[in-house]
């Protein structure tokens, strides 16, 4: 399945195709750019992010799920390998940043499924300014992430940023000498 994006600006008619289906789509407030959520998978399962940029020339497309997978990984164990589900959370200001979330898969494959962490972004070089942890983007986002990422097991979470699975623990922010 393919999703078309298309766009008018200054008179001019642009579109845009994503192997996909399922999508959600948000505007920006400046009405700049347009994020896109939706799966190329199944059953809970690929989940990803991109952003188009609106332009007198055309579309411009950025992978935002990419950047977002590396920075999350796999620390957890799942039957099948397996990339994280991605999801847009909102604009912060006009079309420069950006929150994104990414979890486990929400289903019976991985351990701690569905747990989560948010990133914020900045735009268009997508890069990552900032990670909150699962409890903090709770605290700080409830009302802007969904019922499944607000039900997330904190318990799980707590775990993973333990010892036994490094990649998910705060990193230090003091610098050495």
């Amino acid at each position: 399945m393919h999703l078309s994006f298309t766009v008018r600006v200054a008179g001019k008619k642009f579109s845009a195709r994503l192997v996909g289906f399922d999508a959600e789509v948000l505007w920006s407030q400046d009405s700049a750019a347009f994020a896109v959520t939706q799966t190329e998978g199944s059953g809970g399962i690929g989940y990803r992010v991109y952003v188009f940029y609106v332009s007198e020339t055309g579309l411009n497309k950025a992978d935002v799920s990419k950047t977002v997978e590396k920075a999350f990984g796999s620390a957890v164990k799942c039957d099948v390998r397996v990339p994280p589900n991605t999801g847009f959370v909102d604009w912060m200001g006009g079309s420069d940043k950006i929150l994104v979330a990414a979890e486990v898969v929400p289903v019976s494959i991985c351990e701690c499924s569905g747990m989560f962490k948010v990133y914020e972004l900045s735009l268009p070089d997508v890069r990552i300014l900032r990670t909150y942890s699962q409890i903090e983007a709770k605290q700080k986002f409830s009302n802007l992430i969904g019922c499944e990422l607000r039900d997330a097991d904190d318990k799980c979470a707590e775990r993973l940023q333990s010892n036994l699975y490094p990649s998910f623990r705060p990193k230090s922010r003091a610098k050495s000498r």
